[in-house]
């Protein structure tokens, strides 16, 4: 069973993600915009990762819309934010995402911040929200803490959660019959 790992990146978190867990199956790996659906044939297991915003996993949509095609496949879903991953947030990201009506398994993975690699728009968007926690006296240290990250860039790597799909999608590789995700499989 050949493996397929697609990515959508912005800060370059969910990229590296991607090429290491890509690495470590043999796997084949690119930005989803690059993938030829017709091919999707090849692979009995397609990981997808994306980067939050907003609490949307970006570029699941267009992702989730060949579900179709994925039909009979192992899928796996990861997301990087700059969030410490928790099972309420992973509830958060699932329910705002609508992965709960799908047959994936999901993996809530930290990374990196830097507002020098983000856009006009998206700068713009958390200079604003910064402002609004700053001057809120009642916000709660967490989100005071992420005002730092204006000023130095937050690098993160979570090898436990890259472990625990690499680990997953080895058990599914080695498995002749598709595997079922137990309810509530999680990766914090």
């Amino acid at each position: 069973m050949q493996t397929l790992v697609l990515y959508t990146s912005n800060t370059g978190s969910a990229k590296r993600y991607a090429e290491d867990i890509a690495s470590s199956l043999g796997a084949d790996v690119m930005p989803l915009k690059k993938f030829k659906w017709k091919n999707i044939d090849d692979y009995g297991l397609v990981i997808y990762g994306g980067w939050i915003m907003g609490g949307k996993i970006k570029g699941v949509d267009d992702f989730l819309s060949h579900y179709d095609s994925l039909e009979g496949k192992n899928v796996i879903i990861f997301s990087t934010g700059m969030v410490i991953p928790s099972k309420e947030g992973r509830d958060v990201i699932i329910n705002a995402n609508i992965l709960d009506i799908y047959h994936v398994r999901y993996y809530q993975l930290r990374g990196n911040f830097d507002i020098n690699k983000l856009g006009f728009f998206q700068k713009a968007m958390i200079k604003m929200y910064m402002k609004q926690i700053e001057a809120d006296p009642e916000a709660n240290q967490g989100y005071k803490a992420l005002l730092s990250f204006l000023d130095e860039p937050l690098e993160y790597y979570d090898r436990d959660g890259v472990d625990k799909i690499i680990n997953v999608s080895k058990k599914i590789l080695s498995s002749p019959v598709e595997v079922e995700a137990t309810p509530g499989e999680e990766g914090k």
